[in-house]
């Protein structure tokens, strides 16, 4: 049965060894040290709080125990140490650092069912998703603020989240080949989280791309005087390509192989004269005008082609660009954006953006902004206060490593003392968050 997490009587021996004695008397202890450093990150750069405002509550003060603002907190920094689950809040309500983080103390945080009604009731309306969009706006700000680069480059991709059940919304998608949703993520090739969207499961990946990125466009130009946009075959469309020339942006986009671009790189197809090395491969790159069907007009191909050592046949593939660059150059630029697909596994892994296992589809939208606010909370601790080999970790090692730390909690004198092991080998890193100076 389910503490309360205050001590308790009972002892138990163990049947392998009756001198080992264990109760619950001892003193307040958490597995969870980590959710403090967060309330300190999320604090300094005011992500919650400023994004609560545009949150109207209207519940009766004597029937509200949890303000938007602690329950927003609870669910995100559930989240973010691993507990993807609504149903993990029944446990970590009585958490001693939970507690400290979300200003309770000695009283208890959010129940799931609490935390069931944030999700359906609150952040699952207009209002609600537009407080969420805030919030992951303000942690983009707090990231990009001490870029010195003039150029940002966005990276788009999208995901299936498998489906349960009835769901709304949920579809069959042939690509995946399965009932899912089909979210889309922008990312910036420094891996700063810049936008999600849950979407229905049949929609065309490169559907509402330019609704995503349009708003950074504009929220940023006047600090980036270079944008550059990433994404692969799938967000091959002329709507995107005119955007960006209108907006004075550079894409990198890949091209399927279809008949028309066979016969103009058939020509280049001869394999170069010598025997190819065992070991590495020979690579040409080649430059092309084309112009599809749907196209207003014909664009620059770039296409790539590489002779392996013990195949037959070279392989080959095509980029469309605006982009000046060499050939050579504008296949190095596209391939950078492979790290994108990364964050998204990353995120499904880690943080469980595929957890969209509500009925109602903006309560699971909901789920997965507070999922990507999540990540860009922990990727705010790994980008300014880690260095070194630490500083390029994954955001696994974050919550395993700096979250998962266990503490002693006391309240004594009116004050409460944290107390985590003198041999915590990652101490300077709690230093670092903890004592940074204005």
């Amino acid at each position: 049965m389910l503490g309360n997490g205050e001590a308790q009587k009972e002892a138990i021996q163990p049947d392998f060894n009756k001198s080992i004695i264990i109760d619950f008397a001892g003193a307040k202890i958490t597995s969870d040290a980590g959710f403090l450093l967060m309330r300190e990150v999320d604090q300094r750069f005011g992500l919650i709080e400023n994004g609560c405002k545009h949150l109207v509550d209207n519940r009766s003060a004597s029937h509200s125990k949890h303000s938007f603002e602690q329950m927003i907190r609870q669910r995100v920094y559930q989240i973010a140490a691993g507990y993807e689950d609504c149903n993990d809040a029944d446990y970590l309500r009585i958490d001693p650092a939970m507690r400290l983080a979300l200003g309770k103390g000695h009283r208890f945080g959010a129940s799931q069912s609490v935390m069931s009604r944030l999700e359906n009731d609150i952040l699952g309306t207009t209002a609600g998703r537009q407080a969420l969009d805030a919030m992951i706006t303000r942690s983009t700000d707090a990231l990009l603020k001490k870029k010195s680069k003039k150029r940002l480059i966005l990276d788009v991709d999208s995901t299936e989240d498998p489906a349960h059940g009835n769901q709304d919304q949920m579809a069959y998608n042939g690509h995946f080949g399965k009932n899912c949703f089909h979210p889309i993520f922008c990312f910036t090739s420094d891996g700063d989280g810049l936008a999600a969207k849950l979407r229905p499961g049949n929609v065309h990946s490169a559907n509402g791309t330019l609704d995503l990125i349009k708003p950074i466009v504009t929220s940023y130009r006047k600090k980036f005087k270079l944008f550059w946009l990433r994404g692969d075959s799938a967000f091959a469309d002329p709507d995107i390509y005119q955007y960006c020339e209108a907006n004075r942006m550079t894409y990198f986009i890949r091209l399927r192989e279809n008949a028309v671009l066979t016969k103009l790189i058939k020509p280049h197809l001869q394999r170069p004269v010598g025997r190819p090395p065992k070991s590495g491969v020979q690579v040409k790159y080649v430059n092309l005008e084309y112009q599809a069907g749907s196209w207003d007009r014909a664009r620059r191909v770039v296409a790539k082609i590489e002779w392996h050592f013990g195949e037959l046949f070279p392989r080959y593939y095509f980029i469309v660009t605006n982009a000046r660059l060499a050939a050579n150059k504008v296949v190095k630029v596209y391939n950078g954006r492979g790290d994108v697909e990364n964050r998204i596994k990353e995120g499904k892994n880690t943080l469980r953006w595929d957890k969209t296992s509500c009925h109602r589809f903006p309560a699971n939208e909901a789920r997965l902004k507070m999922g990507f606010l999540a990540y860009n909370l922990l990727h705010l601790i790994r980008r300014f206060y880690l260095w070194g080999e630490d500083a390029r970790r994954s955001i696994e090692w974050v919550i395993t490593r700096l979250v998962k730390a266990g503490a002693r909690i006391v309240y004594h004198a009116r004050r409460w003392h944290v107390h985590v092991a003198s041999a915590f080998p990652l101490g300077h890193h709690y230093r670092a968050v903890l004592g940074w100076q204005h």
